[in-house]
């Protein structure tokens, strides 16, 4: 079995209690809506290009972003950008060490069975996928991190699908949601829309979190993003090859 691990860096689409604390609704995971190109707003009601947001996390700190945004934001495409607190970081990290440490506890124990449909109606369920080395990444469409990893997935989908690995990711945005974002970002796993229950099942907090799962149906890694996320997910996915 490939080495355990769990790989994590600061910058991260926080949800659950954390959201709580931001006072955004829980509602708004489930009715996200990428409609429109998503628009992130800084404090002061500037618009923020999506390119530019590693320039702001440098200019802000590590770790120091959080994406607030209600149910009407989401259906509209907004996502506030918020400047984290001493006090809300500490909150954060306490919530990350509890998510850090499920994960933990997941490795080397068999990966929870699912089934969903793509976006072209076809059902995948991971149990059938055994004999075969499977990639899971948990995103939603305004996830600014989750985006911005999205090349590098692409650039391994490339080099290992051609030898049987599966690259499939689960979101809880809906169908119309997701083939709107296509049409602007390119991203080449298979989509499997409204995971919600899927993402309870593999205790995703945070976004984007991978998974790598043996072919015996065994998970071999977690990555809760990495700056060097294309090695991370290299070297798992050839221990397991």
């Amino acid at each position: 079995m490939a080495k355990q691990t769990v790989f994590r860096r600061n910058l991260v689409c926080a949800l659950a209690p954390f959201l709580a604390l931001l006072s955004f609704g829980a509602s708004g995971q489930s009715n996200a809506s990428s409609a429109h190109r998503t628009t992130y707003i800084l404090p002061d009601g500037r618009i923020l290009p999506e390119q530019k947001m590693d320039s702001l996390s440098n200019a802000w700190g590590k770790g120091r972003i959080a994406m607030v945004h209600s149910t009407q934001d989401d259906e509209k495409g907004i996502v506030h950008l918020v400047r984290v607190t001493d006090k809300m970081a500490k909150k954060r990290e306490e919530e990350s060490a509890k998510t850090e440490k499920a994960l933990k506890e997941m490795i080397g124990k068999h990966a929870p069975d699912f089934t969903l449909k793509d976006l072209n109606g076809k059902k995948w369920r991971l149990s059938s996928l055994r004999g075969k080395v499977v990639v899971l990444n948990f995103w939603f469409t305004s996830c600014a991190p989750c985006i911005q990893e999205m090349p590098t997935l692409n650039d391994l989908v490339e080099k290992y699908e051609p030898e049987g690995v599966v690259f499939l990711a689960l979101t809880f945005n809906d169908v119309k949601d997701v083939k709107d974002f296509l049409k602007e970002h390119k991203f080449e796993y298979t989509l499997l829309p409204e995971s919600m229950e899927v993402n309870e099942k593999y205790k995703v907090s945070e976004f984007p979190v991978s998974f790598v799962i043996d072919r015996n149906g065994v998970f071999a890694a977690s990555v809760a993003p990495d700056p060097d996320i294309k090695s991370t997910l290299t070297k798992s996915i050839e221990s397991l090859l």
